[in-house]
């Protein structure tokens, strides 16, 4: 029971080291950056979040930054249809 609990809360932090990198990502962003990633829906935020390049490895913030300068050439209401589109045939590869 005490080797379950404390995997438990191995796991948990594990978890919560992923999101504060998301974080950190988010707050590199710049207002333009954060504008577009904020017209995102919920889905596509976490998309974002769990981005992966073709060989396997974690997006960085550059790329992720990348794709929302990509994105703003979009119109607002073509974004998320635009992000799904370069995620699925382009450049990254989902969990």
């Amino acid at each position: 029971m005490k080797f379950l609990l404390l995997g438990g809360l191995l796991l948990l932090s594990m978890a919560s080291a992923s999101v504060g990198r998301a974080d950190d990502c988010v707050s590199k962003l710049t207002n333009e950056q954060h504008v577009i990633y904020a017209g995102l829906t919920p889905a596509n935020q976490q998309m974002m979040a769990n981005l992966k390049m073709k060989s396997g490895a974690p997006a960085t913030c550059e790329f992720r930054a990348g794709l929302l300068d990509i994105l703003g050439n979009f119109p607002p209401p073509d974004r998320d249809k635009a992000l799904v589109q370069l995620v699925q045939k382009m450049f990254v590869k989902q969990n």
